[in-house]
């Protein structure tokens, strides 16, 4: 009999043998996501081998979570996370270890998982997270990550971040991202500890991305990565098509300093999520049927007796963004954009008219330092803006699930909608400068922090024509976009989304978010530094304030 016969009848009788005490580890949770059965069996055939090697294993599933979701964190965090709401995200559900807390004040921060399992976990140093899935159809991203949730610390009012948003202004904001979590000894944290894993870096390691099986390992010992490889091996896994996201938590200039993460099954420990943005699919049909079936898994595999990480993995660092045109060179056709456009409204404070405000957006990473492992109380890179004069190191803060693959920007002002306001986004488009993939627009019900609608690049080209004229190159148009957003869009269309009281209540304010996703050519999102952040202006679009058609 061959060696390779031998191992499957082994596998096979091994799971016979099991199944019976290993119960929901086992199921497939059909119902939950559709396997093709070749990846199936590639389940069954590693799940196999690390139980053959004395390993622990528990299953969990996938779900959707979306803007509906923040039901739930809305009535037990008092807020949302401030999703992108340009696709839903795909979210780990996992069941817990006999021996591991299980905060069930927490128990509906995120949603309500099956048969006892919930979306935040924690994270053994002899753990390992390893997920079998189905890639999607082509899109313009695919991203994988893990955040620290919550953790165990006291809010720092020292921390340079706190004292700059501590001012009425910005009061709202300041509540979320040093605010407490359910569980008043620990806060909210949604703080990345180091690269995601996305589609331009699957496609450089394995010659290829949608529509094919890859597989992930979330560890923070680098022995068990390797453990883990070797069993996806003995399954038929191509050793290209397996990547891991190091959970680094050792201080890599001096081992005694204070690890990054807090590692362990006890009330102590940090909690971990792991979730999928999928945005933006070629073929809408083909996306919406993968997001219907889910074709991926994730089990939980630990060394029976724990103990520390036998090669402990250092803190990681974050790749450096990067641009392709340095934006800087757009700004006095920006602000020109700007005044042209309060001028056709004829509310730009001429002789008697009125002064419609402008503001310009600012940017997440630089203003507030939206750096997860800054978050997280460590001072290495990358280094924080000088304009910003943020010193490290500080945290802990929310940092609301902040990511090296795109450059978060959000409007200075907060806006109502109720009294015919009509809040115009006047901004540079990223995917025409060459600096995005793809541009996200998005509104959020603030300070409530629901993304509800969002206007992506596809809709926001050749909006700004209208106002060419004012540019130093008419041609120039292409590179700007002008959008609007308000309860009523007549005679603002095509270039304006209505946005209903369904989404927004009355007496609901919004705030506006941009995100340009992946530089092209580079595995990461554009430098915040070489990135021109749009004006918001709040408009008067009563009767007879509106320009005429």
């Amino acid at each position: 009999m061959s060696a390779s016969k031998l191992f499957w009848l082994c596998i096979f009788t091994l799971l016979i043998t099991v199944s019976g005490s290993q119960g929901a580890a086992t199921d497939p949770l059909s119902k939950a996501n559709r396997l093709p059965a070749s990846l199936e069996m590639t389940v069954q055939g590693f799940q196999g081998a690390v139980l053959q090697e004395g390993y622990e294993v528990a299953r969990g599933y996938w779900r959707l979570w979306g803007a509906d979701d923040c039901k739930m964190p809305l009535q037990s965090v008092g807020f949302c996370y401030g999703n992108n709401p340009t696709a839903p995200y795909v979210l780990a559900i996992v069941p817990p270890w006999k021996d591991e807390f299980v905060d069930r004040s927490l128990q509906h921060a995120l949603v309500q998982g099956q048969r006892g399992m919930a979306a935040n976990y924690r994270l053994g140093e002899r753990e390992a997270l390893v997920i079998l899935a189905q890639m999607p159809p082509p899109a313009r991203y695919f991203g994988m990550g893990t955040n620290v949730f919550t953790r165990q610390t006291e809010l720092n009012k020292s921390d340079p971040v706190y004292a700059k948003l501590d001012t009425p202004s910005t009061l709202d904001l300041l509540y979320i991202i040093f605010g407490a979590s359910p569980d008043p000894t620990r806060m909210m944290m949604i703080a990345s500890f180091g690269d995601t894993i996305n589609n331009v870096m699957i496609d450089n390691q394995s010659a290829g991305v949608w529509g094919e099986p890859r597989y992930f390992v979330i560890t923070a010992d680098e022995q068990m990565a390797t453990a883990m490889t070797e069993a996806l091996q003995k399954a038929g896994v191509d050793k290209s098509l397996v990547f891991t996201e190091p959970a680094g938590f050792i201080n890599p200039d001096n081992a005694a300093k204070p690890q990054l993460l807090r590692l362990g099954y006890g009330p102590e420990a940090d909690d971990f999520i792991t979730y999928i943005r999928y945005s933006m699919p070629n073929d809408t049909v083909l996306g919406e049927k993968w997001r219907e079936e889910l074709p991926l898994t994730i089990l939980r595999v630990r060394a029976p007796n724990g103990g520390q990480a036998q090669k402990p993995y250092k803190i990681q660092q974050y790749e450096a963004k990067s641009w392709n045109f340095d934006e800087s060179a757009l700004q006095g056709d920006l602000n020109s954009l700007v005044a042209a456009v309060k001028s056709y409204w004829r509310q730009d404070g001429a002789g008697q008219r009125p002064n419609a405000p402008a503001a310009q957006f600012k940017s997440l990473t630089g203003w507030v330092d939206l750096v997860g492992q800054h978050c997280l109380g460590y001072d290495g890179p990358p280094p924080t803006d000088p304009a910003e004069n943020i010193a490290l190191p500080r945290g802990p803060m929310n940092c609301l699930g902040d990511n090296m693959d795109d450059e978060p920007q959000i409007s200075a002002g907060t806006y109502p909608l109720d009294d015919g306001q009509v809040i115009a986004v006047v901004g540079t488009l990223g995917t025409k400068t060459g600096n995005a993939t793809y541009t996200s627009l998005a509104v959020n019900w603030f300070p409530q922090l629901v993304g509800v609608l969002n206007s992506d690049d596809p809709v926001l080209e050749a909006s700004a024509e209208k106002f060419k004229g004012a540019l130093s190159d008419p041609q120039l148009y292409k590179k700007f976009y002008v959008y609007y957003y308000a309860r009523d869009c007549s005679g603002l269309y095509p270039f304006c989304e209505e946005v209903p009281r369904q989404l927004v209540p009355a007496g609901g304010t919004i705030k506006i978010l941009q995100r340009n996703y992946m530089t092209p050519g580079s595995t990461r999102g554009p430098d915040p530094l070489k990135v021109l952040t749009p004006f918001s202006i709040q408009f008067d679009g009563t009767k007879g304030m509106r320009p005429a058609q």
